[in-house]
């Protein structure tokens, strides 16, 4: 028995302990002590080949600069798509705009 559940427990731990994010920022300074002014997880399929979205930034911020981006690939996301094997790849997608007194 512990010789399929060392492996399993190994491939859920990599699985689980996996993530990415990418990160646009004007300032190069991506260490914000607030949260974002949007956060929504955006599903793709088939191993991320299906499915595209497209988040107006102009939209979220109105009349203020939009400050940093991200796609993140957590580890819930990561966690949803080893359940289904891929067939469910959701991403959180999530953006800061200047804050007033940033000004």
């Amino acid at each position: 028995m512990s010789r399929i559940l060392t492996p399993l427990l190994v491939a859920i731990s990599l699985i689980l302990s996996g993530c990415a994010a990418v990160t646009i920022t004007e300032s190069g300074d991506s260490d914000f002590t607030y949260h974002p002014d949007y956060e929504q997880s955006k599903p793709f399929f088939l191993w991320g080949l299906v499915g595209e979205h497209q988040i107006d930034v102009t939209e979220i911020c109105d009349e203020k600069k939009v400050i940093q981006m991200q796609s993140k690939f957590s580890a819930m996301n990561v966690l949803y798509s080893g359940l289904t094997l891929g067939i469910y790849l959701p991403r959180t997608a999530k953006v800061w705009c200047e804050r007033e007194e940033e000004i």
